[in-house]
C-alpha cells in the first residue's frame, strides 16, 4: 500500500491467476517499483513471458470447511523451485502449476499444464497436459497416490518433457496440451515416466514438509452473518471474502483494510482464481471490523460475484471489452432491483485466451469481432453449461453469438422472466431451457 500511494497507482486489478496487477504506471517508476517488490519478497518475472507462471493454489486451503488436506505449503515450496529454474531453462512457452485441496477445483488443477488433487489418503493424483484457451483440453491423469514430499521430482520431469518436447517453433502450439497430439498419449507416458524415473535416481529433491496446525486461538466472539464471512475450520474463527465488482478494488478500502488487518495477529491475505480476496484467521469481532471496511465496496449477490477479464481497453490481447459489458449488465440489475440470484454468476473473458475460464464455466461469454450488415462490431459467443468442478468436468456448448450492445438488455429480459416465477435463475433454468436458448437466439446474430 506504501508503493501505491508513493507511486499514485490510479488502478489496482485482482486477476484469475492469484495475483495483483497495477495499471496505468508512468514507464519511469517500473523499474523501481519492481525492485521495492522484490525487497519484499515479490517476485515479477514470472508474469509474462516464456516462465512458469504463478503456482496456483486453493485460496483457503488449510483452513477451509471440508478440505481432504492443506495444500498451500507444498504449492509455495513448488513455486520457489520453479522461480529458481528462470534463467536456468529456457521453456517453449509458459507453463501453469495448480494444487487443488477439494472436488470443488477452484484453480482448475485437472486442466492445467501441471496440477495436484489432494486425495483422502493424504496423497495427490497428477494431471498434466491440460488447459484452456484455443484447442482447450483437459488434463491426462499422469500419476496416482504422489507422496507429497516428492511433488518436485514431477515438476521437473513436466519441465525437462516440455522442453524436450515443446513447440519452439510454433508459438501457437508451444503449450503443454500440444505434446500427447504429438507424440502420441502413450508415448507421452512412457516419456514422463522414463525422464521422471531418471530424475529420482540422479537428484534428491525430496521436501521436509511437517504440516502445523494453526496458532491462532478463538476469543468466541461470533461473526454477523454474511455472504462474504466464511466460517474456517478452526472453532471460532473465520475468513472474509472481498470481491470488488470488476475484480478493480478501491483504493481507499483497501488503505483502510490494510491499516485494520496490519494490527490483527495472525490474519493472512489469500488471492483467489476468481478475482477476489480472502481474510483468513480472524475472531468474529475482527471479521466484524474487517466486513464493515469492505462493505460499500464488496459484491452482494452473485452477478457481481462475476469474473471478467480487463478487457480491450487493457489488454493488447483482448478483442472486446468484457469489464464493460459486465458493467453495464450489473447495472440493469441494480435498474430492475433483482433479488440476488435472479441474474447468475457470469464468466466473460475479452478474447479466446479464457483468462476468465469462460469455457468450463454455467454460463461463460468469449469476445471478438463480427461483422453485421457490413459494419465490425463487438460480438461475444455465449457458452453454456460447462463445469469446474472435479469429476464433473466439461466444456461448455457454444449457443450463440450476440452483439456486445444487446447483451444488457437480454438480461432485462431474462431477469424478468425469472423473476415472474419467483425463482434463482439456477432454479429456473432447470426447467426452462428451451426457453432460455429461444432468448438467447432472439438475441444472437
Amino acid at each position: 500500500m506504501d508503493s501505491i500511494e508513493k507511486y499514485n497507482i490510479e488502478k489496482i486489478h485482482f486477476t484469475t491467476n492469484q495475483s495483483i496487477q497495477l495499471h496505468k504506471l508512468n514507464p519511469d517508476v517500473i523499474p523501481q517499483l519492481m525492485l521495492e517488490a522484490f525487497d519484499a519478497g515479490i517476485v515479477t518475472i514470472g508474469g509474462g513471458g516464456d516462465h512458469p507462471r504463478n503456482v496456483l493454489c486453493s485460496p483457503l486451503s488449510g483452513v477451509e470447511k471440508g478440505e481432504i488436506f492443506d495444500v498451500f505449503h507444498y504449492a509455495r515450496a513448488v513455486s520457489e523451485f520453479l522461480v529458481n529454474l528462470i534463467g536456468q531453462v529456457k521453456l517453449p512457452r509458459k507453463l501453469k502449476v495448480g494444487f487443488s485441496n477439494s472436488p470443488k477445483n477452484i484453480v482448475h488443477a485437472t486442466y492445467r499444464d501441471m496440477g495436484f488433487i489432494a486425495k483422502p489418503n493424504g496423497k495427490f493424483d497428477l494431471y498434466t497436459a491440460g488447459g484452456l484457451g484455443v484447442n482447450p483440453e483437459f488434463g491426462i491423469k499422469t500419476a496416482e497416490d504422489i507422496e507429497p514430499n516428492d511433488v518436485l521430482y514431477y515438476v521437473m520431469a513436466m519441465v525437462q518433457i516440455f522442453m524436450k518436447y515443446g513447440n519452439y517453433e510454433n508459438r501457437a502450439k508451444a503449450r503443454t496440451r500440444y505434446i500427447p497430439k504429438t507424440i502420441g498419449e502413450e508415448k507421452y507416458l512412457e516419456e514422463f515416466n522414463r525422464i521422471l524415473s531418471e530424475i529420482k535416481s540422479a537428484e534428491d529433491l525430496k521436501l521436509d514438509i511437517k504440516l502445523a496446525e494453526n496458532n491462532k486461538k478463538s476469543d468466541n466472539t461470533v461473526a454477523k452473518k454474511s455472504r462474504n464471512i466464511i466460517e474456517q475450520k478452526q472453532q471460532g474463527l473465520y475468513a472474509v471474502k472481498y470481491h470488488p465488482a470488476l475484480g478493480n478494488p478501491s483504493f481507499d478500502v483497501m488503505k483502510d483494510l490494510y491499516d485494520v488487518i496490519s494490527e490483527i495477529e495472525g490474519a493472512e491475505i489469500r488471492l483467489s482464481t476468481k478475482e477476489e480476496m480472502f481474510i483468513i484467521n480472524l475472531t468474529g469481532d475482527e471479521a466484524n471490523k474487517v466486513i464493515d471496511i469492505l462493505c460499500p465496496d464488496n459484491a452482494n449477490t452473485e452477478l457481481q460475484e462475476s469474473v471478467s477479464c480487463v478487457g480491450a481497453t487493457i489488454c493488447q490481447q483482448g478483442l472486446s471489452d468484457s469489464s464493460g459489458l459486465l458493467h453495464k449488465i450489473i447495472e440493469v440489475d441494480k435498474e430492475e432491483h433483482y433479488k440476488d440470484g435472479i441474474l447468475p454468476k457470469l464468466c466473460i473473458s475479452g478474447y479466446q485466451s479464457s483468462c476468465a475460464a469462460h469455457q468450463t464455466a454455467s454460463l461463460g461469454f468469449k469476445g471478438g469481432k463480427k461483422k453485421v450488415d457490413g459494419v465490425l462490431m463487438d460480438a461475444f459467443d455465449i457458452f453454456f453449461n460447462g463445469s469446474e468442478l472435479q469429476g464433473d468436468e466439461r466444456f461448455g456448448d457454444i449457443i450463440g453469438t450476440i452483439p456486445a450492445d444487446k447483451i444488457p438488455e437480454m438480461f432485462r429480459v431474462i431477469g424478468k422472466e425469472v423473476q415472474a416465477k419467483d425463482l434463482t435463475f439456477a432454479e429456473w433454468i432447470k426447467s426452462n431451457r428451451e426457453r432460455f436458448l429461444e432468448i438467447v437466439k432472439e438475441y444472437a446474430i
